[in-house]
């Protein structure tokens, strides 16, 4: 037996394959972060923010904004993959819980104050329940696959209401493919306005489309989604209806559950956030060719183009659109009579377990 001065393991090709493998588990989980576990809840809790009264925008959403759609971006990753190596069709629904709360915590956050409001006026009297959105359906239609790694944008916006629920319609769209003829709220992103690209093939762009029903409660009570849409300024009155809202805009609001610092300490996070990805998406800007794209016909400032609009969305007019969209929305409101289909007292097949 000879000794010998060699190393029984090469540090230096050990510590090269480590660097390696970190390095590819990093990308790795970078690329599935939205699929880490309570990730979700975090993107839930960036959508929450915008109830905050420290962090609501200068230009409060009013009638003109009621029908418009929130655009989330966002894209697929490699846990989100089924077996045909596309972004599997349970993903969407994860998908559509941040769209909602985006949506809904953006245009009704003045409606939360009055629903939440202890004081002696309110939109169900003195009461200490607690406000949230329940969920009652959803359906999605999926028209083409995504890609892995492929960026996507998600449109929400309000179609309709009934008595007591709210539809909202969501599509999955094509990143960069169709583009909002301006922002009408944000006002840091108006600089963006152009005209709709690619609208002739806008539905080749569509990736997958949705519809939820959702409704307000405070406690076990249901609020009407009309009182929520009149408190918080986006339906305007009847003409022949006094306006109660008038009366209760008065109304001094609760104590805040969060002081301002504390609202401010709980955005730290999601701000910081945002100053990445405006950095990122002004460096991609800055990278990418000169669109071609113009502002002809936008020739009046954004305010004034606000002012127009809110003075032709009348209450009859967000009726008719109204019924427009119910018509779309009663087969969703149809599958309520699926219970009865259930064959509870039928022969089966057989019972078979799952991996859990």
């Amino acid at each position: 037996m000879t000794l010998t001065s060699e190393p029984i393991v090469n540090l230096g090709a050990f510590f090269e394959i480590s660097f390696l493998l970190k390095l590819a588990l990093i990308l790795i989980i970078l690329n599935n972060f939205k699929c880490l576990p309570l990730v979700w809840h975090v993107r839930l809790l960036r959508g929450f923010r915008f109830v905050l009264r420290s962090n609501r925008y200068k230009n409060r959403p009013g009638p003109a904004q009621l029908f418009q759609p929130l655009i989330i971006s966002s894209g697929g990753s490699l846990m989100e993959m089924d077996y045909n190596l596309h972004k599997s069709n349970s993903t969407y629904f994860a998908d559509l819980d941040v769209a909602r709360c985006h949506l809904m915590c953006t245009l009704f956050n003045r409606g939360v104050d009055y629903a939440r409001n202890t004081k002696s006026v309110g939109l169900l009297g003195s009461s200490n329940g607690m406000v949230g959105l329940a969920l009652g359906a959803v359906s999605c239609t999926f028209r083409r696959e995504v890609k892995p790694c492929q960026r996507y944008e998600i449109w929400s916006r309000v179609l309709t209401w009934d008595q007591k629920w709210m539809y909202i319609v969501t599509h999955f769209v094509r990143k960069d493919a169709i583009k909002p003829r301006s922002f009408t709220l944000l006002p840091g992103q108006v600089r963006r306005q152009g005209k709709l690209k690619d609208l002739a093939k806008k539905e080749d762009a569509i990736f997958a489309s949705s519809l939820s029903k959702c409704v307000w409660k405070k406690g076990r009570r249901t609020i009407p989604p009309e009182l929520m849409l009149q408190a918080s300024g986006l339906l305007p009155p009847r003409a022949d209806q006094e306006d109660f809202f008038a009366t209760l805009r008065e109304e001094p609001l609760s104590k805040l559950k969060l002081s301002r610092q504390a609202e401010e300490v709980y955005d730290i996070p999601f701000k910081i956030a945002e100053k990445i990805e405006a950095t990122y998406d002004a460096l991609t800007e800055y990278l990418s060719p000169e669109s071609d794209d113009s502002e002809d016909g936008f020739s009046a400032g954004p305010k004034e183009l606000r002012k127009q609009a809110e003075d032709e969305w009348t209450w009859d007019r967000v009726e008719r659109e109204r019924q427009r969209g119910m018509e779309i929305a009663k087969s969703l409101a149809e599958l309520d009579r699926l219970d009865g289909e259930f064959t509870a007292e039928a022969d089966a097949l057989g019972l078979r377990r799952d991996l859990w």
